[in-house]
């Protein structure tokens, strides 16, 4: 498997299963705060959990593969060819271009920031700056910043409700939440649990808020009938929008009883989730530094009986000739396809087995597996004939190496 699908599809179900827990049994607690640590970890979490390996040891015994090189293509009408991986990963390119498109969102939040900003009156209160825009605005906030309409200053009672409101975003820095959120979002697109939980942890920033402003006193029918007022405006993404179309669930959590004091043990019960998670992507058997191959490859190089040593050991690799090329271009001139093999129509891949000794000899070139007679017997005959290689290393001592490659007879 694509090692970036396998990587996306190990990001998407951590998350999965993170969210799934949150929406199960936190996303309808009042513990806000708890609440949006939880999120927080489901964002950050999943993405670098591949990145991280905790060997484990194996309990039973394995043994190394050889080394496999890759795939000699040879066709009927003499052309020798090296099938190795592209090196454009078109799936990697497409999805970098999306994540691109994604990433110019916050790019342009930040232009319209920008822009509300340079054409709008500035005022100081206490430690934030008050931004005063001609434009109807939805009020929010980013860092240190709170926006607001010329219109607003007509209920200063209002007014006051939301500078308060506001200032409880800036003071426990909601806008580096959301930045790190819209970032997530961006790069991996592609996941879907990564919107919800950023849209949920945007939610869990207004009940903080709102239940702040009710602490201070404010009139709640005021403060409702204050979001109503609020629910039309120009928005800003990246921002702690005042109103964040929550309106009707914000005032449902704000005359909703406090949760429990036992429903805290929720939390606790999510750290042996998260231990499963890094166990399931991060615990791994220790494997040897040996090429991955495609499922035919490995049942043929499984079916060798006899393995030598850990190849991970292998500080210095053999090698052929002066360059990456001088394999590919000795077997272009010597490999041939059998005539009589050509005429029956008999085509298919042979892997063979061979070892570069301590001399850098090549001995013991045999077949895996047998596929056709006249096929191995070329196969096998072009690997024994090859000069001497340069021998492997460990320690700064020549040892033996064992590889396997795959020559692939094609009529067409």
């Amino acid at each position: 498997m694509n090692e970036f699908i396998k990587y996306l599809i190990q990001v998407v179900s951590a998350s999965g299963v993170l969210y799934l827990f949150y929406f199960i049994f936190l996303k309808n607690t009042t513990y806000f705060k708890l609440n949006r640590v939880y999120l927080i970890i489901a964002m950050l979490l999943p993405p670098i959990l591949p990145f991280i390996q905790i060997p484990i040891e194996q309990t039973e015994t394995t043994y190394a593969v050889p080394i496999v090189l890759d795939e000699i293509v040879v066709t009927a009408g003499g052309e020798v060819v090296q099938a190795s991986p592209s090196t454009i990963n078109y799936s990697l390119l497409i999805y970098s271009v999306i994540a691109a498109f994604f990433a110019l969102r916050i790019l342009w939040a930040i232009i319209s920031i920008y822009r509300i900003n340079k054409a709008s009156d500035k005022s100081t209160k206490g430690d934030f700056i008050i931004v005063t825009s001609d434009d109807k605005i939805n009020p929010f906030s980013i860092f240190r910043h709170i926006y607001v309409s010329k219109s607003h200053y007509e209920d200063e009672e209002g007014l006051e409700q939301i500078i308060s409101h506001e200032s409880i975003h800036i003071r426990q820095k909601h806008s580096i939440d959301n930045l790190l959120a819209e970032i997530i979002c961006s790069v991996y697109w592609i996941n879907p649990f990564f919107w919800i939980i950023k849209d949920n942890l945007k939610s869990t920033h207004e009940y903080l808020a709102d239940e702040r402003v009710m602490e201070q006193g404010f009139d709640t029918a005021g403060y409702f009938m204050l979001l109503f007022e609020n629910v039309v405006g120009k928005r800003i993404g990246l921002a702690n929008n005042f109103n964040e179309s929550l309106t009707l669930k914000r005032m449902k959590m704000m005359k909703k009883n406090r949760s429990p004091r036992y429903l805290r043990w929720l939390y606790v019960m999510a750290l042996p989730l998260i231990g499963i998670i890094v166990f399931a992507i991060s615990c791994t058997e220790e494997q040897t530094n040996t090429k991955s191959i495609d499922k035919e490859t490995q049942e043929k190089v499984n079916a060798v009986e006899e393995k030598m040593y850990d190849y991970s050991e292998v500080e210095v690799l053999p090698s052929f000739g002066d360059d990456e090329n001088a394999l590919v271009n000795y077997l272009v001139g010597e490999i041939k396809y059998p005539e009589q093999a050509r005429t029956d129509g008999t085509e298919g891949k042979v892997f063979v087995k061979f070892e570069i000794s301590k001399t850098g000899a090549v001995e013991n070139a045999e077949v895996v597996e047998p596929v056709n007679e006249l096929l191995d017997a070329e196969a096998v005959r072009v690997i024994a004939e090859m000069p001497d290689w340069t021998p492997g290393e460990i320690d700064g001592k020549p040892v033996n190496v064992e590889f396997v490659i795959p020559i692939n007879f094609k009529l067409q």
